[in-house]
């Protein structure tokens, strides 16, 4: 009778510790997300406004938090890698934004990335951030194909991909290799395939200053005779 009630108080103490876990994992989590959204909506609000970047800092010091509550979460070290370029480009203009810095701040949203694609491989878009992220230490580097190959692999259709590849090789143009000009040309005739969604490209190719090297690639080819004689062709390639 002794083990009996014995064996009832520990399953019952167990029990307990078990429902108090759930109940501090599910707090915790909560709190995380409370966090990432404030994160989120922070950024979402840079965005539309480009010239507000006052509260960059609150958007940084969120999705710290978010990480650190829920270090299991893919989404937040996306967000905490995209919160890390958004610095680079507050501070671009800056005394502040100096070499070192940049590559150290490059160097910790590579860092979110991975945590990323570990803990989800079946993104995309995060291995193709992983890669253009890479590509500013690097360049076009063999460690950068390789991300855009797994990207691929994970999401072969979609536009996001293509768009991000081409800027990608728009960006290192002057000392692309010749394996990965293939790589660009292959992508734009793959984009291309999205209608109307590929004159993003133009757009990609601007922010970069890229729109010669692109509009010169868009004059051979068949498979872009409609966007020759498209009227975003004409503004954009004159």
């Amino acid at each position: 009778m002794i083990n009996f009630k014995f064996n009832r108080t520990m399953q019952a103490a167990i029990l307990a510790m078990v429902t108090l876990s759930i109940i501090y994992l599910s707090v915790q989590s909560m709190r995380a997300n409370s966090w990432y959204f404030s994160a989120r909506n922070t950024v979402q609000h840079m965005t539309a406004d480009p010239a507000d970047y006052s509260r960059l800092s609150d958007a940084k010091h969120a999705i710290a938090l978010a990480t650190q509550l829920e270090p299991s979460h893919p989404h937040y070290w996306q967000l905490s890698a995209h919160i890390n370029m958004l610095t680079i480009n507050a501070f671009k203009d800056s005394t502040e934004a100096t070499q070192a810095n940049n590559m150290q701040i490059y160097k910790e949203a590579e860092q979110a990335l991975l945590k990323s694609v570990e803990l989800r491989q079946s993104w995309a878009e995060t291995w193709i951030a992983l890669a253009q992220v890479v590509s500013y230490q690097e360049g076009a580097s063999e460690r950068v194909y390789e991300y855009i190959q797994q990207a691929k692999s994970v999401g072969p259709n979609k536009l996001s991909v293509h768009l991000g590849i081409i800027q990608l090789a728009l960006i290192n143009w002057p000392n692309l290799s010749p394996k990965f000009k293939a790589l660009y040309i292959a992508e734009l005739n793959l984009a291309v395939k999205h209608g109307y969604h590929f004159f993003e490209v133009f757009n990609l190719a601007k922010q970069v200053n890229r729109l010669p090297t692109l509009c010169l690639s868009l004059q051979f080819g068949n498979a872009f005779e409609d966007v020759r004689v498209a009227h975003l062709y004409k503004v954009h390639c004159k």
